[in-house]
């Protein structure tokens, strides 16, 4: 099965990294913004509710500059999956989410689409950034029932595009909710 996803959020919370991560298992600190799209592709193995099954991720890495809000509507359509990448570091780019999902439900051409949030950069965490509690709370109490019609429960997963935690989990997780809509 072919499965369009797309990395979306602010710029510089690591999309870029995070699928560099998932694709090649690399890592840079380099930041060079992605101008416009990016695209790689990947086909995996993902257990679902009647087996193993095979799935080839077309992961779009889209740019989060505001100045690329117009081309980045293209790149919604057909998309099956989300995954939307947050900064745990910058509190910020937590709340900037609801004006993703705006953009992706304004802009995506299924009915419903499977959704995971991502809080990026974990082993950088610090005192005044967003905890764990507090990602998961905003996520149940503002953003899961306000976007009930893309995905009745929304994921939520830390992960470290730099040691590589829950990179993998990430992209499985995701890929596992939307071969399981597809079956239903």
């Amino acid at each position: 099965m072919l499965a369009k996803v797309v990395l979306i959020g602010d710029g510089f919370v690591g999309k870029t990294s995070l699928r560099d991560r998932y694709s090649s298992d690399k890592f840079t600190s380099e930041y060079l913004p992605t101008l416009g799209s990016d695209f790689i592709g990947k086909k995996v193995l993902i257990k679902t509710k009647l087996g193993w099954k095979e799935i080839y991720f077309q992961i779009w890495d889209l740019a989060g500059q505001p100045t690329y809000k117009q081309i980045r509507s293209m790149y919604y359509k057909r998309a099956s999956g989300a995954l939307l990448v947050f900064d745990v570091t910058v509190p910020e780019s937590l709340y900037n989410l609801e004006n993703w999902l705006e953009e992706l439900e304004k802009n995506v051409l299924i009915p419903k689409v499977s959704i995971c949030i991502l809080g990026n950069k974990i082993d950088i965490r610090s005192e005044t950034s967003v905890s764990m509690e507090t990602a998961k709370e905003t996520i149940s109490k503002k953003i899961n029932p306000k976007f009930r019609n893309l995905d009745r429960n929304i994921d939520y997963i830390e992960t470290s595009a730099k040691s590589g935690e829950n990179v993998e989990r990430a992209f499985q997780t995701l890929g596992e909710k939307i071969l399981n809509a597809q079956q239903s």
